[in-house]
C-alpha cells in the first residue's frame, strides 16, 4: 500500500491500456491458445533475461518469444539482431505481457506496470505466470521476494544452498523454487581472462545515496584511501598489474565522486559498464559484500573480501535479518577476509605471487555451493518451463 502513494499520473493513465487490452489478450491466450514467452530485465539487456532470450532465439526459434527493453539504451544494439524486441511500456508490451504463456524477468519489476500487475497477481491471482530469473544470488532474507509479497510462479535459483534457503524461509515449495543455475552462468565457461587485471568492486551503502553524505562517510574515505595508496601504486607497477574500479549501481548518481591519479587504476562509470564482461575479464576480485562474488567464485577465480566497515554494514545495510541468512562470510566465503588496507595489500601481493591461484579449501566450498557447473543452465530453465 505504501507503493500506491508513489504512483505517478502517467502510470494511472496507462491503466486505460490495460482496460483496452483485457479482452484481446484473453482471446489470444485462452481461446486461440497461442504460445508466447515474454522476457525482460528492467529496460536493459545484460543479465539473466538477455542470456535466456538469446538462448531461446538461437535454440528454440519455434517458440514465439519476445524481449522488452528501452530501445534507446546502449544494450539495444546487441539485442536487435536476435529480432522480436519490443519497446518497454508500449502498447505491444502490455498486450504481450497480458497474453503471454510465461513472463520471465531478472527483476521483480519486470512488467510494463509494476504496481498494477503486482496487485493483480497478489490480490486476484491474475497474470500469475511470472518466472523470476533473478539478477544475483539471494543470500539475505529479502521480504520483497517472499511468496506473500511477490507470488512468483517459479523462482529460479543459482545455487543449491540458496534454493534450500528460499524454500525454508520465503514460503515457496520445491515445485516453485527450481535450482537450475542462472542463464548468465552459461557465458562463464571457456572464458578469456586478462591476468593483469584486478577488479575492485565494493557494493553500495543504503544510507549513502546523496553526494554530500557519501563524500563525508568512512566508506568513501576508505575506498579513496585505497585508490590513492602509494604502496598500491608501487605494487601494481612492480608486477605490471592494473586495477579497474567500478562503483555499485546503487551509487550510479554519485559514482563520479570517486577519483584517483594512480595511472595503474581505471575508474569506470557504472552507468555504461557491462558488469558480466568485466567479471569475465578480471583475474582477481576485491569486493566487500557484493553478490558479484558469487559469479566470480563460480569461475573459480581468487577473491579478497575487504570488509572495512563490517559492523556498520550489517547494522545499517542488512539489519537484523543478517542472522537469518544461510551465508555467513566468516564461515562460507570463497577467499580471505581483510579489515584494513595494510592487510589487503599483503594478501593481494600474495595472490599475485601465486599466479592468481585459489586455495584448495576455497575450491571445495565453491564446488559444494555450485554442484551444477556447466553451460546448460538455460536449457534446464527451458525444460522446467516446458514440463510445468
Amino acid at each position: 500500500m505504501k507503493k500506491l502513494k508513489k504512483i505517478k499520473l502517467k502510470e494511472i493513465l496507462k491503466i486505460f491500456l490495460f482496460i483496452i487490452l483485457v479482452i484481446p489478450a484473453f482471446i489470444r491466450k485462452h481461446i486461440l491458445k497461442k504460445e508466447l514467452w515474454l522476457i525482460s530485465e528492467y529496460k536493459t539487456a545484460r543479465d539473466n533475461g538477455y542470456f535466456f532470450f538469446k538462448y531461446m532465439r538461437e535454440k528454440h526459434p519455434e517458440i514465439d518469444c519476445y524481449y522488452a527493453m528501452d530501445l534507446k539504451h546502449n544494450d539495444y544494439e546487441k539485442v536487435k539482431s536476435l529480432g522480436n524486441v519490443i519497446k518497454w511500456g508500449s502498447f505491444k508490451h502490455y498486450y504481450y505481457y497480458m497474453s503471454a504463456t510465461w513472463n520471465l524477468s531478472s527483476h521483480k519489476n519486470g512488467t510494463p506496470n509494476h504496481i498494477l500487475f503486482l496487485l493483480l497477481r497478489l490480490k486476484l491471482n491474475l497474470y500469475d505466470n511470472f518466472v523470476f530469473l533473478q539478477h544475483g544470488i539471494t543470500c539475505n532474507n529479502l521480504e520483497m521476494f517472499h511468496k506473500k509479497n511477490a507470488k512468483f510462479k517459479i523462482f529460479i535459483s543459482g545455487a543449491k544452498p540458496e534454493a534450500n534457503y528460499l524454500i525454508k524461509e520465503f514460503g515457496y515449495d520445491d515445485s516453485e523454487v527450481r535450482y537450475t543455475g542462472f542463464s548468465r552462468f552459461d557465458n562463464l565457461h571457456n572464458i578469456q581472462v586478462d591476468n593483469n587485471t584486478i577488479l575492485f568492486m565494493p557494493t553500495w551503502r543504503r544510507w549513502l545515496t546523496k553526494e554530500k553524505a557519501l563524500v563525508e562517510s568512512e566508506y568513501f574515505k576508505r575506498i579513496t584511501s585505497f585508490l590513492t595508496n602509494k604502496k598500491l601504486e608501487k605494487l601494481l607497477e612492480k608486477y605490471d598489474k592494473k586495477i579497474i574500479f567500478c562503483a555499485h549501481g546503487g551509487l550510479k548518481d554519485v559514482c563520479n565522486s570517486f577519483k584517483t591519479n594512480n595511472k595503474c587504476i581505471q575508474v569506470l562509470d557504472v552507468n555504461s559498464t557491462d558488469i558480466q564482461s568485466l567479471l569475465i575479464k578480471g583475474a582477481v576480485l576485491i569486493t566487500d559484500y557484493s553478490s558479484i562474488h558469487f559469479d566470480f567464485a563460480y569461475m573459480k577465480k581468487p577473491i579478497i573480501y575487504y570488509q572495512f566497515d563490517v559492523d556498520d554494514f550489517l547494522k545499517k545495510h542488512i539489519g537484523k535479518d543478517y542472522e537469518k541468512t544461510y551465508f555467513n562470510y566468516e564461515r562460507d566465503c570463497f577467499g580471505p577476509i581483510v579489515y584494513d588496507e595494510t592487510e589487503l595489500l599483503i594478501v593481494l601481493e600474495s595472490i599475485i605471487k601465486s599466479g592468481n591461484q585459489v586455495q584448495k579449501d576455497y575450491i571445495s566450498k565453491i564446488e559444494k555451493f555450485f554442484p551444477l557447473c556447466d553451460a546448460n543452465n538455460s536449457e534446464r530453465i527451458f525444460n522446467v518451463l516446458t514440463k510445468h
